[in-house]
């Protein structure tokens, strides 16, 4: 009876999943350069870390690299978080903006990310 060098100790979950929380910070770094005013300021080395994972990373792999949809759904709840309190307290026809739309649209990128991840990663 051979056994497998893999089968002798147990990953841990938390270690599967530190490149894609890696990624997930780039995405959020990404996500909030496009909605906030600081634009270049915080795009541009978001950018520039996307591209050192992608080439010098050991997490430059297909299932980790999910993590950019999932971390672009960051900022889009962090925002919807700051227009509830407005939102609710709102009078009807001012124009507040609805928290959620950003919401929502947050929700569905943080957990398609995640889903997707968790297939990817089970498959492999």
């Amino acid at each position: 009876m051979t056994v497998q060098p893999h089968a002798g100790e147990p990953r841990l979950h938390l270690h599967g999943c530190r490149g894609f929380w890696v990624w997930a910070v780039v995405g959020g770094g990404l996500a909030f350069g496009f909605v906030s005013f600081l634009g270049p300021i915080v795009t541009l080395p978001a950018a520039l870390a996307a591209v050192l994972l992608f080439r010098k990373s050991r997490w430059s792999e297909w299932p980790a690299q999910l993590g950019l949809i999932a971390g672009a759904g960051l900022p889009l709840l962090v925002v919807a978080g700051l227009q509830w309190s407005a939102w609710h307290h709102r009078i009807a026809g001012d124009n507040t903006p609805n928290p959620f739309y950003w919401g929502g649209v947050g929700l569905c990128f943080l957990l398609a990310g995640v889903v997707a991840f968790a297939f990817a990663a089970r498959r492999r």
